[in-house]
């Protein structure tokens, strides 16, 4: 008698989530169907259009493949492993090339991830995506404007896979330039500040002839006690790598992910 109700509800479960992967309380479709999937539904309709139409041409000219996801929640999964999954089940990118990129933001866990294929660590590295996301996403999300931090932030990164291609993209607007990251600028070694002191060592060990000489002042003059402090692969993924077939937008076959990128939160 209730055989036939049963049926039917598995039936129609099937069919609704057919084509699609449920990835904590997230349903995602099997394939990216677009540059932008919006489901936290966050981005503006303009920056959407956009960001679609510069990102399929970053692909037509460059071969990169990049994707940009927004969700309400990741459902208690790290940001980083939510990220790799989502790029090992789209297989982003080209096999061999490996030259995928994808970009995840969860607007109630308040984290965002940057995911780097292994092509594109190169130049897109850990560091520099995590300035990216402290310096030009994350003001923006603090002020509650997600559409414009996404589309600015994103930008940067494919202006800089262009530019490092030798292409120009036709359809990327004027960027504002990324601001001095303080960072940077307090994590180095204050050598200016003590030239003066180095070089009155220089001449008084120098001028004894004592053994060292000045060459004990030689970590000092070439920066081995400086150092700039890399932002670190974010969270506890950091190995792990895949290939295999992706035949939407460019036919791309595949590339690889080995956790380089960066996260935060805001």
């Amino acid at each position: 008698m209730h055989r036939v109700p049963f049926i039917f509800t598995a039936i129609l479960l099937f069919l609704c989530f057919a084509g699609e992967t449920v990835l904590g309380q997230t349903v995602l479709p099997d394939m990216p169907r677009t540059y932008v999937e919006d489901l936290a539904n966050i981005i503006n309709d303009t920056d959407e259009h956009s960001l679609k139409g510069i990102l399929q041409e970053l692909e037509q000219k460059t071969g990169a493949q990049y994707i940009i996801v927004t969700v309400d929640t990741t459902g208690g999964i790290p940001i980083e492993d939510f990220a790799i999954n989502v790029a090992e089940k789209w297989k982003l990118g080209q096999k061999g090339k490996d030259n995928g990129m994808l970009f995840v933001l969860a607007k109630n866990d308040r984290r965002y991830r940057f995911e780097v294929g292994y092509g594109l660590e190169e130049f897109i590295t850990d560091q520099y995506s995590g300035r990216v996301g402290r310096d030009v996403l994350v003001p923006y999300l603090k002020q509650g404007d997600f559409s414009q931090g996404i589309y600015q932030a994103n930008l940067q990164i494919v202006q800089k896979i262009a530019e490092h291609s030798g292409v120009v993209l036709t359809g990327m607007p004027k960027l504002n330039p990324m601001p001095v990251s303080q960072r940077r600028i307090t994590k180095g070694f204050p050598c200016c500040s003590i030239l003066p002191l180095l070089f009155f060592f220089l001449i008084i060990f120098g001028g004894r002839g004592r053994g060292m000489g000045w060459w004990f002042l030689l970590p000092f003059m070439m920066g081995g006690f400086g150092g700039q402090g890399g932002y670190g692969r974010s969270g506890s993924f950091g190995g792990g790598s895949f290939g295999g077939g992706f035949g939407g937008f460019g036919g791309g076959m595949g590339g690889g992910f080995g956790g380089g990128g960066a996260s935060g939160s805001w």
